[in-house]
């Protein structure tokens, strides 16, 4: 009678231990689907599983992320931060391998365990290992996969660390139970994950999209009001207060020809200004400046072209970032502010043209008197001395920017030199100046003043400046004969391919070979050096000697000198030359000769 009241008792309580087991997984399954937030999901499904296998001290749970191709912890209770680094591949291990197989693993000893995690890598083992340093054995496991339909999603696994045996059969059954609906609420918040992440997208794009649309609108509202202000030819000063007006910003134009601002001066950055100048030449992006001298220097600059040619920079003062419509504005600004300075520009050289088209007709006039009032019309009146220079600027650059530079060195002539009794204009890449000076003094200090502007030039610019000049008595109707003198300067220095400045009267005998072309002289050259005109080194070397012989003038004793070598082995050197160009040096034509073709190498052939 007493073992069937101990026996009836044990099946109430069974019954009763059942019951609460089924209880909790009812309860389970609605506190894991009462959201769709998948990381809130996760933790319910975590607590949740823990309060049905009540015997686990920590789990964890892994989902397969596609991308590593691995095992990733989501969530996890009972271990430290060291379970996050925990990253297995499939069939890595225990729980590795659940997830290829699909398969549940109970294991409740601990040499079963680890004998199980021997293909586990080191680095992961130290992981398992320090996220649980309290317990340092792992003494009973249980690993479940998660699985929707077919897809394997992850991987549920505990851990006891009291004693072997802690998780039962019964756990096993009641977590697989519980797996299949925590795949559900786990897919359902994967799904919903996916969806908000597409929405969240698309209401990205749209809101891009809107405000997308919105500086479209702005930018041709902005590009509208500021061609309008060009179209009723309100200038480049009222440009320039409107932007200043729109952005807030205290914004200027530097023009790169003048060194002038519009519309006024921007204070400190004029003695910085031909350092920007230099740095934005053949720049076309937008950059930020800040320089330290006696003040610091904060600005953005943004250069101004037309095609090739550099025009200016505008400079926006303030070193905080400009806004998206700061950069709008001033993107759309800067071709209309390039089509106003090309305006000025084309007035400009216009007026230059014209004044070019009077002085060519003035060069042409022969009768004093009406040659003195053509002079006086140019700004020129009849003083003792005329001066006539023609600097040329030459390089790699195209004739529209060899046509600005031609400008910029123009307004920096006019700066160093008295605008009063001269005329100063430029013509394509080419500069005149046309003065007249009362006495001597003033010639030597006007040609001073053009010379050390065409140094200033060279030495700042890659682009070779090179001027002839002509001065002298000037008489009316004979300014034509000058001109073409400064011509011929400006030619010799051309064919020699150097830059600075050549007088005319510098020029010499050279006068006399200016128009002879390249080819004629190349072949007088070779007609008097006959076979000494070669690469071989014997020859070379008898070539070399003829040149420095004729350069030393006949004199043996300097010759030898320079050539390190006695007087006898240059006495038959030279007897050899003389052999081998059939011609005696001591007959005057035969030395005149030779002494033409090597003053005509040095002068016209070699740099």
């Amino acid at each position: 009678m007493e073992k069937k009241e101990a026996l009836l008792q044990q099946l109430s309580r069974e019954n009763q231990k059942a019951h609460d087991h089924v209880i909790n997984l009812m309860e389970s399954f609605q506190v894991i689907n009462s959201t769709l937030e998948l990381d809130e999901v996760l933790k319910k499904i975590m607590y949740s599983a823990l309060k049905i296998v009540e015997t686990a001290e920590a789990g964890y749970i892994q989902m397969y992320d596609a991308l590593s191709d691995k095992l990733i912890v989501k969530t996890y209770v009972g271990f430290n931060e060291n379970i996050k680094s925990f990253k297995v591949n499939i069939g890595e291990s225990i729980t590795g391998r659940v997830f290829r197989d699909g398969c549940i693993k109970l294991i409740n000893t601990t040499d079963e365990i680890y004998n199980s995690m021997t293909n586990l890598s080191k680095e992961n083992f130290d992981f398992i290992t320090k996220a649980h340093q309290n317990s340092p054995n792992i003494k009973s496991i249980l690993s479940v996969p998660v699985s929707f339909g077919t897809t394997r999603i992850g991987v549920m696994t505990f851990h006891c660390f009291d004693i072997e045996d802690g998780l039962s059969e019964t756990d096993l059954l009641l977590l697989q139970s519980f797996a299949s609906q925590a795949a559900t609420a786990l897919y359902n918040a994967q799904l919903h994950t996916e969806v908000q992440k597409s929405l969240d997208e698309v209401t990205h794009l749209s809101q891009k999209l809107k405000e997308t649309n919105a500086l479209l609108e702005k930018r041709t509202e902005i590009h509208t009001h500021l061609t309008k202000l060009s179209v009723q030819n309100k200038g480049l000063k009222a440009i320039i207060i409107e932007m200043n007006k729109l952005m807030e910003r205290n914004v200027v134009y530097a023009d790169y020809l003048e060194g002038n601002y519009v519309p006024q001066t921007m204070k400190h950055v004029a003695t910085i200004l031909d350092d920007i100048f230099l740095l934005f030449a053949n720049k076309i992006e937008f950059s930020y400046v800040s320089t330290y001298d006696t003040v610091q220097i904060d600005c953005y600059i943004y250069p101004i072209r037309s095609g090739s040619v550099f025009l200016g920079c505008l400079i926006v003062e303030g070193s905080t970032p400009l806004s998206q419509l700061d950069k709008l504005i001033i993107e759309q600004g800067a071709p209309i502010l390039s089509l106003e300075i090309m305006k000025l520009r084309s007035q400009t050289e216009i007026m230059y043209k014209k004044t070019y088209e009077t002085y060519q007709q003035f060069l042409e006039i022969k009768n004093p008197q009406q040659a003195e009032i053509a002079a006086q019309e140019l700004g020129i009146y009849n003083y003792n001395y005329l001066q006539i220079a023609l600097i040329e600027l030459d390089g790699n650059a195209d004739l529209l920017s060899l046509e600005n530079d031609a400008l910029l060195l123009l307004t920096h002539l006019k700066e160093k030199l008295t605008v009063e009794n001269s005329l100063l204009f430029s013509y394509n890449n080419k500069i005149t100046i046309f003065s007249s000076t009362r006495d001597a003094v003033g010639e030597v200090a006007m040609t001073k003043l053009i010379d050390n502007s065409i140094k200033w030039w060279n030495e700042r610019f890659t682009v070779v400046a090179r001027a002839g000049i002509s001065t002298g008595h000037y008489y009316p109707g004979q300014a034509k004969e000058n001109h073409l003198k400064a011509e011929k300067a400006l030619l010799h220095l051309k064919k020699q391919k150097k830059k600075g400045l050549l007088h005319y009267r510098d020029i010499g005998i050279s006068t006399l070979f200016l128009h002879h072309p390249p080819e004629e002289i190349n072949s007088f050259l070779r007609e008097t050096f006959s076979v000494l005109w070669t690469n071989q080194e014997t020859k070379d070397e008898l070539l070399h000697t003829l040149f420095t012989y004729v350069q030393n003038n006949r004199s043996m004793a300097s010759t030898a000198k320079e050539l390190h070598i006695h007087t006898n082995t240059l006495y038959h050197r030279i007897k050899k030359i003389e052999d081998i160009l059939k011609m005696d040096f001591n007959y005057y034509e035969d030395y005149l000769k030779v002494q033409l073709a090597v003053y005509l190498y040095k002068t016209f052939l070699v740099d």
